[in-house]
């Protein structure tokens, strides 16, 4: 039957390639510059989701204008346009819009495998096997594979890798979305998940005896990791360079190292795991106990077992808050403690009752004053009638104050006119991606076409690091940027302000 797989692939592409309620603690140190910690808050069994800037949890910076449904877990978050998606307990996708305060929830078509890589685009798998991407526009993407889809796996890029299984073999293909033709394929034996860290530079494979790996440029495979019991969970470090994996029954960590393509260390723990969640900043890595309420702290960096923490292990809770402690689900509150010695230092008082979830972002920050100037058109609108100025001002979004010339000073003549800075672009960007290296940056917008050109690829530094941002515009309206990103044929969103 691996066999047949193979000549599937064959046929398909080629392969080229502290105790109160909570307070805030004085921090020690300046706070960043960079994007804000924000911990997201809503009633377990749906209702207002409220918003708060870590560590100060009792202070509240947005509200939802609209309830939220009982949430099951968050997909991703999507930092450009402040989406985040989620999956509620009925199974359904859905987006939390945090500019707008509007939810949105996908009652059709009926998915599993839900799955995001950035919080915008939402992956799913149909009953017949097709593949399903949801786009914040409302626009759906259904791709027929050759043969019924087990799992989609979304990278960072872009682009999404497809698992199907036949009889004892399975089939991997890659492909770029929009387009629908397979560019690179792998046969494998049969896979029982596919996971990929979140630069999503390599994918790996649970197989029979162990892990298989390969890039996901090109899907090149990578020596094949024998394991003499079945994997049962896997968590990659941000930065995709360690693996680490817990097999059935035993109770010792491994670490396998991507670049030696082998097992680097194993950590002694001091019982059977059963689950696995890593830090978003890749300082800590949570272990989830097989027996009873209770979870073990790894540090990442050295390795070492931190201790013992009691919390009950939700799809939500327990995870590392961004100043590297543990929040944990204790009874009936939420407890935070210490990221090294793990005391307690505050408690939410009847938290658990709700669900949370962290993440970083700056779009709570008041708004630079420039970006809602209006849009002049002064080249392409003659100047108005000073008896129709405050009529048109409203229709023509420009400024209806209109300031009386200054008395002139006998020695005006003689001096220059004052230099204006120029003007501050202004309007709606359509923003196809951004990214961290900037050749994949110009690999996305070689693949894209507005008006017969290419996106442009822009570089801004964001929180110490350089971003790559594919877009265009800006446009003078929204509905223009939106008609512009629908013709690309590409995923897309809109962005207020200049570039």
């Amino acid at each position: 039957m691996l066999l047949a797989v193979a000549l599937v692939l064959a046929a398909c592409g080629p392969s080229d390639r502290r105790d109160s309620p909570a307070t805030q603690r004085a921090p020690s140190t300046p706070p960043p510059r960079g994007p804000e910690p924000v911990v997201l808050r809503v009633a377990r069994d749906g209702g207002t989701a409220t918003a708060s800037i870590y560590p100060a949890l009792d202070s509240i910076v947005w509200r939802s204008a609209s309830p939220v449904p009982a949430l099951e877990r968050v997909l991703g978050f999507d930092r450009e346009a402040g989406l985040l998606a989620f999956v509620d307990r009925r199974g359904r996708p859905g987006r939390i819009d945090l500019r707008l305060g509007r939810i949105t929830t996908l009652a059709k078509p009926e998915l599993t495998g839900l799955t995001s890589a950035d919080g915008a685009n939402i992956y799913g798998i149909a009953a017949n096997g097709d593949v399903v991407r949801l786009a914040p526009t409302g626009d759906q993407w259904t791709w027929t594979p050759p043969l019924p889809a087990r799992q989609a796996v979304p990278l960072a890029d872009g682009w999404l890798v497809v698992i199907a299984n036949a009889g004892t073999g399975s089939g991997v293909w890659r492909l770029r979305p929009p387009e629908k033709s397979i560019v690179d394929s792998l046969a494998l034996p049969r896979v029982t998940r596919g996971v990929t860290s979140s630069i999503g530079d390599r994918v790996y494979f649970v197989v029979p005896g162990g892990l298989a790996g390969a890039r996901s440029r090109g899907l090149q495979p990578v020596p094949r990791l024998a394991l003499d019991r079945p994997p049962q969970a896997l968590a990659i470090t941000p930065s995709g360079d360690r693996v680490f994996v817990v097999t059935e029954g035993e109770t010792e960590l491994l670490v396998v190292d991507r670049y030696d393509e082998g097992i680097s260390a194993r950590i002694a723990l001091p019982g059977v795991p059963r689950d696995l969640r890593m830090d978003p900043m890749g300082r800590s890595l949570l272990v989830r106990a097989a027996g009873g309420d209770s979870a073990w702290v790894v540090a990442v960096g050295t390795g070492t077992v931190l201790g013992t923490v009691r919390t009950a292990w939700r799809s939500d809770l327990p995870f590392v808050a961004p100043d590297g402690g543990v929040a944990l689900a204790r009874d009936k509150d939420v407890v935070f403690t210490d990221g090294e010695s793990l005391a307690q230092e505050r408690l939410v008082a009847g938290g658990a009752a709700d669900f949370w979830y962290g993440f970083l972002w700056d779009g709570f920050r008041p708004r630079a004053g420039e970006l809602d100037d209006p849009v002049h058109f002064r080249d392409v609108l003659p100047p108005p009638a000073m008896e129709d100025s405050l009529a048109d001002s409203t229709r023509l979004g420009i400024d209806s104050t209109v300031a009386p010339p200054p008395s002139p000073r006998p020695d005006s003549a003689a001096r220059p006119p004052a230099a204006q800075p120029p003007a501050r672009p202004s309007g709606y960007i359509v923003s196809f991606a951004t990214l961290l290296s900037e050749a994949s940056a110009r690999e996305r917008a070689a693949g894209i076409r507005v008006d017969g050109q290419p996106p442009r690829v822009v570089a801004s530094p964001r929180a110490g690091t350089m971003i790559y941002r594919v877009m265009v515009g800006p446009f003078p309206t929204r509905e223009e940027a939106e008609r512009v990103g629908r013709a690309s044929g590409a995923s897309f969103v809109i962005v207020e302000g200049a570039p």
